[in-house]
């Protein structure tokens, strides 16, 4: 009976002692689930929620911009970028960081003092700290880039204008989203250094050279830092626009006005296809892209020469002697006049007891229209417009492209003014007089055209009687454009260019001194000189005269003479004569366009 008692004691002793260990065990365990589940439950719930995919955008390539032959116009380069990623950071870290950054390479005022306020947040989005980098800078942050917590070196792209100021109106730039662009239904709008078309062809065709943008899938962690990249769709590059332009006539118009303030439109004929748009001076697009200075943005924006402004659409200038051949034009398609028909110039024309002076002192004496075209004689024009009266020349003008919109779809684009009666009395409530029809028929008065327009109108009259309509991109398929028939006699349109012949190509004609030499390549033309402001006396020497005093310089032509392809305006401010300034301009830029012509034909040949 004691060893038995002796057992169960010894037996009842290691139970308590397993069941001790099991109680502890268990309490153990109990003690740590209720930590997991009730102390740690909100930690491992936010670890659970946020360890999950996100998806990043990945911003396309912009598309270029290119001459009708592929030279870019506009096009894309790398731009090295240093951002900083604060979701690893501490505020003291932070400040660290950014005050060794800025030892390296030096941060913008205005950068560091908005760093200044960060407070670091592990919510808050990788911010960009400077941009174009030359690689100098990325080469001494990447050699340091151990001691720079939260720093990395990224590559975007930046716009690049191969044509700088020569292109630039056409062109445009590209520039930061501002808060009233941004669409809802477009995320890439929101991105930080996102940029969209400001003005010109990129603004024109935002969405296209846009391109569409790429989703990057990442599982990142509570902090919101990347673990790994689990999918990717790539990003598609926006699409290349090939412009009807020449960007070699482009480039050679644009030298010689280099010093003027001026305009320059060159058009083919039969397709209405714009070779060359240029408005001198321009700007560097490349800056704007960049980011433009306040010492730039005033430079341009007080120069009294308007280099914003694309003075082909935008600018508006009496047509001076370029309009007589309108009022030609309603003469003799309306049998006011005919080609025999005769004026007799002494050098001035009486309206009642007013007097309108021909320009040459003494006058032309006895002209019909072809001589009065080569000459430019005023008396001519002003009997002619009296005759049939602003109504009448005016229908022709709006006829030839005169006092209407092309719509280009660049910005800026401006009709011009052909007036009438009823404009007047809209505008100034005032009865339209014989003066105003007189000073309109040499193209003074209210009359207002653009660059633009003077060559569209140019392109109709030596096309054979079409509304020959201006086009600045190449079209999908080779088809040529097919233009409405103009109401005017053929023959009518033929009298008239060979006047403009005349200009160019006899010893009387106000441009003869500016033709061009080449038989095959002879131009023909109408000189135009319109007056800013009135001078009363004869003989006044524009040199003389403060340069916005001076009148305005204008050409008009087309070539080649027997079989017009080519037809431009030139426009230059203040220049002077037209025949002085304006016609040589358009000499070199007609024969040039002939040469480029003449050898791409020889290389396909």
């Amino acid at each position: 009976m004691p060893k038995e008692n002796e057992k169960q004691r010894i037996f009842t002793r290691r139970a308590v002692i397993f069941g001790g260990l099991q109680a502890a065990a268990f309490s153990t365990l109990a003690g740590r689930l209720y930590y997991l589940q009730f102390i740690k439950a909100s930690e491992y719930a936010t670890l659970s929620e946020n360890n999950r995919i996100k998806l990043q955008l990945i911003a396309p390539e912009r598309g270029a911009i290119l001459d009708r032959y592929g030279v870019p116009m506009a096009t894309n380069e790398k731009n090295y970028r240093v951002f900083i990623d604060y979701s690893t950071l501490s505020q003291a870290t932070f400040r660290a960081t950014i005050e060794k950054l800025h030892a390296l390479v030096p941060l913008s005022e205005k950068k560091i003092a908005a760093l200044t306020k960060t407070r670091v947040s592990s919510a808050s989005m990788p911010e960009m700290l400077k941009e174009h980098l030359t690689w100098e800078e990325v080469s001494l942050i990447e050699l340091h880039m151990l001691e720079l917590s939260g720093v990395y070196i990224d590559v975007g792209q930046i716009r690049h204008y191969p044509f700088v100021d020569r292109a630039a109106h056409l062109v445009g730039y590209v520039g930061a989203v501002a808060e009233g662009e941004v669409i809802d239904d477009e995320p890439l709008l929101r991105l930080p250094d996102f940029k969209i078309g400001k003005n010109g062809v990129e603004k024109l065709l935002e969405e296209r050279l846009r391109g569409t943008a790429g989703i990057r899938q990442l599982e990142v962690n509570v902090h919101g830092v990347p673990v790994r990249e689990i999918g990717k769709k790539p990003s598609v590059t926006g699409e290349a626009i090939r412009l009807t332009i020449d960007g070699r006539l482009q480039d050679y118009t644009a030298s010689l006005v280099k010093d003027e303030s001026a305009a320059v439109v060159v058009m083919e004929v039969d397709t209405g296809n714009i070779l060359a748009l240029v408005s001198i001076p321009g700007f560097d697009p490349d800056s704007f892209s960049k980011g433009i200075s306040s010492d730039y943005w005033k430079t341009l924006s007080t120069d009294k020469k308007g280099p914003l402004l694309n003075k082909a659409l935008s600018g508006m200038y009496p047509p001076g002697s370029t309009f007589k051949l309108m009022v030609g034009l309603a003469g003799l398609n309306s049998g006011t006049i005919t080609p025999s028909s005769t004026v007799y110039c002494p050098g001035q024309f009486f309206l009642g007891d007013h007097k309108f002076n021909c320009w040459k002192e003494g006058g032309h004496g006895t002209v019909n229209f072809h001589e009065a075209v080569a000459q430019s004689c005023d008396t001519f024009f002003y009997t002619v417009g009296e005759r049939l009266g602003i109504e009448a020349y005016a229908k022709v003008a709006r006829h030839f492209g005169l006092g209407e919109l092309h719509n280009l779809g660049l910005a800026g684009e401006r009709s011009g003014i052909i007036p009438d009666p009823d404009w007047k009395m809209q505008r100034y409530k005032q009865r339209w007089s014989g003066g105003d029809t007189i000073n309109c028929a040499i193209g003074q008065g209210y009359v207002l055209t653009t660059p633009l327009q003077l060559a569209i109108m140019t392109a109709r009259m030596v096309s054979g009687g079409y509304a020959v309509k201006p086009r600045l991109f190449i079209p999908h398929g080779s088809e040529a454009p097919v233009f409405e028939p103009l109401d005017i006699k053929p023959e009518t349109l033929a009298f008239a260019r060979d006047a403009m012949s005349a200009v160019c190509n006899t010893p009387t004609g106000t441009a003869y001194g500016k033709r061009i030499m080449e038989p095959r390549f002879a131009m023909g033309g109408k000189t135009g000189t319109s007056q800013v402001r009135k001078i009363l006396q004869r003989g006044v020497k524009q040199d003389t005269l403060p340069w916005e005093y001076r009148h305005h310089a204008l050409f008009i032509g087309f070539a080649p003479v027997d079989n017009p392809k080519y037809a431009c305006c030139v426009t230059i401010e203040h220049g002077g004569g037209g025949a002085a300034t304006a016609a040589p301009v358009a000499r070199d830029v007609l024969l040039k366009i002939q040469q480029i012509d003449e050898e791409d034909r020889n290389k396909k040949a």
